[in-house]
């Protein structure tokens, strides 16, 4: 099956432009567009809205999206498979992970697979924890390290996690090694990720409370720079919280707020052969720490 023109249209809707997805797949601009005008033409309906900024998918294109990634999965895979068949290793493979202490682990992985697979691409992205999850589910990521999330068809544990308090040195609740949940109440509090969903705001939301907000930023730094600062407190995972020095004291929580971070796959029928090697050759390391 030629899938050219798919992956046309899901690169000019990933790159938001036709002239970049042009230039990543070698067309001419005006190519990109007949590719785009073949698949609506089969499918019946406009698949992009046109305009000075870029490109965007309409609404009917994005309940197919979906399938269109699916399709191109499986051609990968079918590609793959008859590499493999034919003593070929080639593929891409796509991961993400929600927590950047694991990015030095994953690319020492990477230079030592891709020795003994110098054939196979890897790409690493990083996103949240639900956003990550929806990926997969949609297809766009092979596997993720994520915290858990329901409807994963595999998840492979590595770790428990929580949520912790940033806080100013001078905060009180410096001097009791412990942060009290209800002082969210009075607290000036600094959102992290807003709009998203995040284990903080899963945490509130089960929890039934809503925090005296003041501010808001989807930057680590800037979430660690405006505590020390003495703006206010954050929420944020454990693990995301270390290695960072500065007047901000990381203090767990008097309610408990554990999860567990793991490995987020598709079924091994799902994955293709590059990624169930890949997978099967980071785990052991990834399990150790």
């Amino acid at each position: 099956m030629d899938t050219d023109k798919y992956k046309a249209l899901i690169c000019a809707i990933d790159t938001g432009s036709l002239t970049a997805a042009a230039e990543k797949l070698g067309y001419t601009p005006s190519g990109i567009s007949r590719s785009v005008a073949t698949v609506e033409e089969q499918l019946g309906f406009p698949l992009l809205v046109r305009a000075k900024s870029g490109v965007t998918p309409t609404e009917d294109c994005a309940r197919v999206l979906p399938l269109i990634r699916n399709l191109l999965r499986i051609q990968e895979q079918l590609q793959q498979t008859a590499d493999r068949i034919c003593s070929l290793e080639t593929g891409s493979i796509t991961v993400g992970t929600a927590y950047p202490i694991y990015d030095q682990i994953l690319s020492r992985q990477i230079v030592a697979f891709r020795k003994l697979h110098p054939n196979i691409n890897i790409r690493l992205i990083e996103g949240t924890s639900s956003a990550l999850s929806q990926m997969l589910r949609d297809h766009e990521l092979d596997f993720c390290i994520i915290s858990q999330r329901e409807n994963i068809p595999v998840f492979h544990p590595l770790c428990r996690d929580s949520i912790c308090a940033w806080v100013p040195a001078a905060h009180p609740a410096v001097k009791r090694g412990i942060y009290h949940v209800p002082d969210l109440w009075t607290d000036d509090y600094i959102e992290l990720f807003p709009d998203l969903e995040t284990d903080n705001s899963l945490f509130l939301k089960k929890n039934g409370l809503n925090p005296n907000y003041c501010a808001a930023t989807s930057d680590i730094y800037a979430a660690y720079a405006m505590v020390e600062a003495g703006l206010g407190v954050v929420l944020i995972n454990t693990l995301l919280s270390q290695r960072w020095k500065g007047d901000v004291a990381a203090l767990p929580l008097d309610l408990s707020s554990d999860f567990e971070i793991g490995i987020a796959a598709k079924s091994d029928e799902e994955n293709p052969p590059a990624a169930k090697e890949f997978l099967s050759f980071i785990l052991p390391t990834l399990r150790r720490g």
